[in-house]
């Protein structure tokens, strides 16, 4: 495949909230076009011959997308990114091939860049449904709701804020499912960034599937796990931004666990938020606490060596065995309360199928707590005892299982053991 040295070794992302900002201005062009375009496009790809791109159903490329989230406003400051986006080439790019330039910022001169050496092609600034030619981070947000809002009466379908923050949550782990993995590969694996994003290509089809995804209210188990998913998300997100000025914690851990998280299914990911904070009753709203999310991600910044497959984010240790990370506070001063609260998420997790076996497949619990770590033997007289596990639904694989004396350990204590 023929694709110049430049754009194979270019890397589009200056920042990470730069790369959050390109993800969700490709949805809006996606949706767009898909709602006013006639012709349906195939599939987008993100970072590969430009920050994004989108290709008919024969392999040309109908449209070529820079996106710069500078905050200059001075078009002189884009010159060079300007010439660049005339000058890409590549696989299915021809005389039809539309190059559109997206800012976030207002310029003092939004008109067309026309190259003297290759005039066929024009550099446009993108425009977008509200007659702007720029779009500020703190708006992405809003203009996408408008549009998914405009799509939706477009096919007639019923329309409503909950339904459209279900369908966005859909549609953003799906750019993050598939474009992480680029991501990671191109800035971890030093895989060259054209090679990384061809393989990873997000169809309209995908996109048409998350569009028209059914949600039947504030009760509905699937919209609340995929919101789950979204808050954790979104706090990688600004965890990895802020660590750009000064790293304190490595982004390797981060990265895959943002990772694994878009990646899960519905089953691991009910798992994941009961294990989080196992005396949840149930899967609803109220179990998204901006502080569960901070408590849990917290830990995954500190500590080193996560481990994402084949089941929960958890650490090992060759002495101490296996540590999952959870969302548990244990903030009362008195240890013998603290005790009492242990004993409530224990016998949660022994009466929820979906994780009991939490308690036989992990060794430690990494909890936020001022206390030595200590084992289930001292909280409750469950250990030992046998208990039923079995796959919810599935009576064929149900079996016995012993509870593990499991121990409760802090983040701090554990990020010494895992460090000898």
């Amino acid at each position: 495949m023929d694709i110049p040295k430049k754009v194979k070794n270019s890397s589009a992302i200056a920042s990470w909230s730069g790369f959050i900002y390109q993800g969700k201005i490709a949805l809006y062009h996606c949706i767009h076009s898909l709602i006013y375009e006639d012709s349906k496009p195939y599939n987008l790809k993100v970072e590969s011959l430009d920050d994004f791109v989108i290709y008919g159903h024969e392999g040309e490329v109908l449209s070529l997308h820079q996106v710069k989230a500078k905050l200059d406003s001075k078009r002189s400051a884009y010159k060079e990114a300007l010439i660049q986006a005339a000058e890409v080439t590549g696989p299915g790019v021809d005389k039809n091939t539309k190059r559109w330039f997206h800012v976030a910022r207002e310029l003092d001169d939004f008109s067309s860049l026309t190259p003297s050496n290759i005039p066929q092609n024009i550099v446009e600034f993108y425009c977008y449904s509200d007659g702007n030619r720029y779009l500020p981070l703190d708006q992405v947000d809003g203009i996408l709701e408008k549009i998914v809002s405009e799509y939706l009466l477009k096919l007639k379908k019923y329309n409503s804020p909950l339904l459209i923050q279900y369908k966005l949550s859909l549609l953003q782990t799906l750019l993050d499912a598939k474009v992480i993995s680029a991501h990671s590969k191109i800035h971890n694996e030093a895989e060259i960034k054209f090679d990384a994003a061809n393989k990873t290509p997000i169809s309209f089809e995908e996109i048409e599937e998350c569009l028209n995804a059914e949600v039947l209210d504030e009760t509905d188990e699937c919209m609340i796990l995929n919101r789950f998913r979204r808050n954790i998300l979104e706090r990688t997100d600004s965890l990895i931004e802020s660590n750009e000025v000064s790293p304190q914690f490595s982004l390797a851990d981060i990265l895959a666990c943002r990772k694994a998280i878009a990646h899960m299914d519905l089953p691991k990911l009910k798992r994941l938020y009961y294990a989080k904070k196992p005396n949840l009753s149930s899967v609803k709203l109220e179990g998204l606490s901006q502080e569960g999310v901070e408590n849990y991600i917290a830990i995954i910044a500190l500590i080193n060596k996560l481990v994402t497959v084949p089941d929960l984010p958890h650490y090992q240790q060759l002495e101490f065995g296996t540590y999952l990370p959870t969302a548990i506070r244990l903030t009362i001063s008195n240890e013998r309360l603290s005790l009492s609260e242990i004993q409530n998420n224990v016998e949660a997790l022994r009466e929820n199928a979906v994780v009991q076996d939490v308690l036989y497949e992990y060794n430690n619990l990494i909890v936020e707590m001022k206390h030595s770590p200590f084992l289930l033997s001292e909280a409750s007289k469950l250990t030992g005892k046998f208990m039923d596990v079995s796959e919810v639904g599935d009576q064929e694989n149900s079996r016995l299982t012993k509870i593990h004396n499991v121990r409760f350990i802090s983040s701090e204590d554990a990020q010494e053991e895992l460090s000898d």
